[in-house]
């Protein structure tokens, strides 16, 4: 794709699922974009509060960890149905497309395949989290709450990447 830098490409709906599935994409990354302001103006608050001797937020750095993750997790799917996660296509940029989409083809289900390895390991680590009651030092943040919200979004990713691998493989997508 000869796309400049920062510049991404619109999406283009093809059938009913990739509709469904851009929304789901977009909603999921403005809520990411949401707790991205909310965790800057509890940062803001913080700062400004301990300059001005009120003191900070209790326990603000565990919450802004706990956030930051959520957040940026949220953002995978759309960023998996643009294509627009990091890879090295050194080798495939100027490729003929109908040898460059089964090797991306290939990349979209090894993406989903351990998007799938992800979400599974991340239930389990949430429910690890839930059996020991583990919690964060200064506010007392169960830790599996921040583990589980994780998984909508890591599954959702591999949707979207075995979704994106299906319409690799069928030229007409």
């Amino acid at each position: 794709m000869q796309d400049p830098m920062g510049m991404p490409h619109d999406l283009v709906e093809h059938d009913a699922v990739e509709h469904y599935l851009i929304m789901a994409g977009k909603a999921m990354a403005i809520s990411g974009g949401v707790l991205f302001i909310a965790l800057i103006a509890m940062s803001l608050v913080s700062i400004i509060g301990r300059k001005l001797g009120f003191g900070s937020v209790n326990g603000d750095i565990e919450l802004m960890q706990a956030g930051t993750a959520v957040a940026a997790t949220a953002f995978l799917p759309y960023c998996t149905l643009l294509g627009e996660h990091i890879k090295v296509d050194f080798f495939t940029e100027n490729m003929r497309a109908s040898l460059k989409r089964p090797i991306d083809g290939i990349a979209e289900l090894l993406l989903g395949g351990v998007s799938v390895l992800l979400a599974w390991r991340t239930v389990l680590s949430a429910i690890s989290t839930y059996e020991s009651q583990e919690v964060t030092t200064l506010v007392s943040l169960p830790l599996w709450i921040p583990t589980a919200l994780l998984v909508p979004g890591i599954v959702l990713m591999a949707v979207c990447a075995f979704y994106r691998a299906y319409a690799s493989f069928h030229p007409t997508k």
